[in-house]
């Protein structure tokens, strides 16, 4: 079994990642010392010397500190309840007559105006943007059926 040089535990807190450093290696620890301080800027770090726990706000800047340390030395990172990924955003639905631009109440001439203006616009052939087309069609599909 190897030994590691440098254990960490990561933990959640309000403020963001708690992060607890120990070492039997003085070297080492001081290398995970210098290397947060130097990885991560000092407006996305503080220490609680009484707990003896780091706080880093950011989780770029956290990881980006766990890489450089594994370069230099064997690290052992437990993520105790800490570094889980935010759930994915809610998908809103949007009406069809929002993603068109309209009142409900428009006329179908409008609608079909709408879409033809919108198409021209958000068109992939004309530099547009595919999935803001791929919306515009779905909603006029949805408000034509029928008609």
């Amino acid at each position: 079994m190897v030994a590691m040089d440098i254990k960490i535990k990561v933990t959640h807190t309000s403020e963001g990642y708690g992060v607890k450093i120990s070492s039997a290696d003085s070297n080492a620890f001081t290398y995970a010392i210098d290397e947060l301080k130097n990885t991560v800027p000092p407006s996305y770090r503080t220490y609680d010397p009484t707990r003896k726990i780091w706080t880093i706000t950011d989780s770029d800047c956290l990881n980006d500190w766990l890489y450089e340390t594994r370069r230099a030395y064997t690290v052992e990172v437990n993520y105790a309840d800490a570094y889980q990924p935010p759930p994915p955003p809610k998908q809103q639905i949007v009406s069809p007559f929002t993603t068109l631009h309209l009142l409900p109440s428009a006329p179908p001439e409008l609608v079909k105006a709408a879409y033809k203006t919108l198409a021209r616009i958000y068109h992939p052939d004309a530099s547009g943007d595919s999935a803001k087309m791929i919306a515009i069609n779905r909603a006029y599909e949805t408000l034509t059926q029928g008609r």
